[in-house]
């Protein structure tokens, strides 16, 4: 379950001084994370994130963990950690002022049962593993590394994140001590989080050898490192030594380097400085240069997208189809746990009005509903500039239609095509950018797609018509008033394939107030993101009769 609260009814949010809040990017527990343009332009855009005292307080967070969070972020001055610049707080909420990641999450760029290449898996591995040795070099350990919490740079480099739960288990004089507490997300923590004590050091190890196996793959290795846990005690049964699924993918370097992280032994488990020594970790894959970043951003941006593909086929469509009547029983689905809460960013409605100033048209109504074939033959000037500005949206380059596939080759091709003219219009716009890539926009009417979307939520068992009183009310207004050109939010709350909590919210909004195109932002607040992905994936092959997307 999940309660929401409408930010236009809490506190005011803060005035920062030489800085205008922007769009909401990120969403938590207690916090939301805003972009911010500053009055200086050095840098010209920075992340505000902004956590509500009340809501932190119910959570066990108070101001001086949050200030605590601040100190130990602002001393870790490195290329591959988010560079933190300010920190404050009034009686409702604490601010902190962060570095912009404006490639978003790297896991959102990640296909579920797929990952990425080895090359492009290295890549993020080697930097994550720069990011935590200069990290214990001052003692300081995360005890949080996943994947909501790497970022990318608008050069595609990995950023480190969210300080929260990091501690310091060293200072420059004096021994290293032992942390209390498990912490962190139950697929990435290691075993030894539930012993009395333990050094928090070899926890960030392991939980970067989950990460790397998570890149390879695209799946998780298992729920959590327990023994009645049956993928981690059969892996512990045959000493990593696994010849079955995901893990027969494994190149043999990759694989052999993974059994010396996970390690549930703390003692035998590899360290840094041994794991840089690795020969598959050594190898020059030609995407980092001298000093570990990004040689080419768009040579990655392209090799991280090419396995990131939604295909609306008639096969496609029939596999989602089977697998939702497979759900439609499934108890499970929905959430019998307490209520988290959530902020809605309903202020946020007017920020599309930036589009106005980059791409103009005309207030002519549009309301038929319209076949891509009759759009891209249109030589209406107004539908162009539509076409003109969701064609230079990153996130239109994973959806195509083939009943036979498509190959890696023509993909990498289309790819590298794109990706510059795009990469450039996020580095002009990374206020309009910087979101995720699970989304996509629609020309057709607004209670078709109310209908389409409800339908399909319910077919895979994640919300009851008859139940859901809120997607009722919404098409009832609809067909009441069918000019109804406001932001709408439908709330998801339910499990997720390993029976873990999702919770998110999709929002159907107006490209710009002056367009008539609409897109329908899939926004993760808690949970899995590759599970929210594959959420994300199948409601889109279940509309697509109302999805638009530029033929390459």
């Amino acid at each position: 379950m999940s309660e929401t609260y409408n930010l236009s009814q809490m506190a005011p949010l803060p005035h920062i001084r030489r800085v205008v809040m922007g769009k909401t990017i990120g969403h938590g527990g207690f916090a939301l994370v805003k972009c911010a343009q500053t009055a200086t332009g050095k840098p010209p855009f920075v992340a505000v994130k902004l956590m509500y005292l009340p809501f932190a307080k119910e959570k066990g967070v108070n101001i001086e963990k949050i200030a605590r969070e601040a100190i130990i972020q602002k001393s870790l001055v490195h290329k591959n950690i988010i560079r933190m610049f300010d920190f404050s707080y009034d009686d409702n909420w604490a601010w902190i002022a962060l570095e912009l990641a404006e490639s978003g999450e790297l896991f959102d760029k990640i296909e579920p049962d797929i990952g990425v290449d080895q090359d492009v898996a290295h890549f993020y591995f080697t930097q994550l593993i720069n990011a935590v040795e200069f990290m214990h070099s001052m003692g300081v350990a995360h005890r949080d590394i996943k994947p909501e919490n790497l970022v990318l740079d608008k050069y595609s480099n990995l950023k480190l994140t969210d300080f929260g739960l990091a501690c310091v288990f060293k200072k420059k004089t004096g021994p290293k001590r032992q942390v209390t507490g498990a912490c962190g997300s139950p697929p990435y923590a290691a075993p030894e989080i539930i012993q009395d004590s333990y050094d928090p050091a070899p926890c960030d190890i392991w939980s970067c050898g989950i990460v790397l196996f998570v890149l390879l793959t695209g799946k998780i290795a298992w729920e959590m490192p327990v023994i009645s846990d049956k993928d981690f005690a059969y892996f512990i049964e045959h000493k990593g030594e696994i010849l079955i699924s995901p893990w027969n993918k494994l190149d043999f370097g990759a694989l052999s380097l993974l059994r010396k992280i996970l390690v549930p032994n703390v003692d035998d488990r590899i360290t840094i400085k041994l794991l840089k020594e690795n020969r598959w970790f050594r190898k020059d894959r030609g995407l980092l240069n001298e000093n570990g970043m990004c040689k080419d951003p768009a040579k990655l941006g392209a090799r991280l997208l090419v396995n990131l593909y939604i295909n609306m086929s008639d096969g496609e469509f029939s596999k989602v189809t089977e697998y939702s009547a497979t759900q439609r029983s499934n108890n499970r689905r929905k959430l019998e746990t307490q209520p988290e809460k959530h902020i809605v960013d309903d202020l946020d409605n007017d920020f599309n009005k930036l589009f106005s100033d980059v791409y103009s048209a005309s207030q002519q109504p549009y309301t038929e509903r319209t076949k891509r074939q009759k759009l891209k033959s249109s030589k209406d000037f107004k539908h162009q500039r539509e076409l003109e500005l969701i064609a230079m949206d990153p996130a239109t380059l994973q959806f195509y239609r083939d009943e036979k596939g498509i190959s890696k080759e023509m993909r990498q091709k289309i790819i590298d095509q794109q990706i510059n003219m795009r990469t450039e219009q996020i580095r002009k716009h990374p206020e309009l950018y910087a979101d995720s890539f699970t989304r996509f926009f629609s020309f057709s009417l607004l209670e078709d797609i109310v209908i389409l979307l409800t339908e399909s939520l319910v077919q895979l068992n994640v919300i009851d018509s008859e139940e859901d009183i809120q997607f009722q009310n919404i098409t009832q207004q609809l067909k009441e008033n069918g000019s109804y050109q406001g932001v709408l939010r439908f709330q998801i709350n339910f499990t997720d394939d390993y029976n873990m909590p999702l919770n998110g919210e999709i929002v159907l909004s107006k490209v710009a107030d002056n367009l008539e195109a609409r897109k329908l932002d899939f926004i993760r607040q808690s949970g899995d993101p590759l599970e929210w992905r594959r959420f994300f994936k199948r409601v889109t092959i279940l509309c697509r009769d109302i999805v638009y997307y530029p033929e390459h």
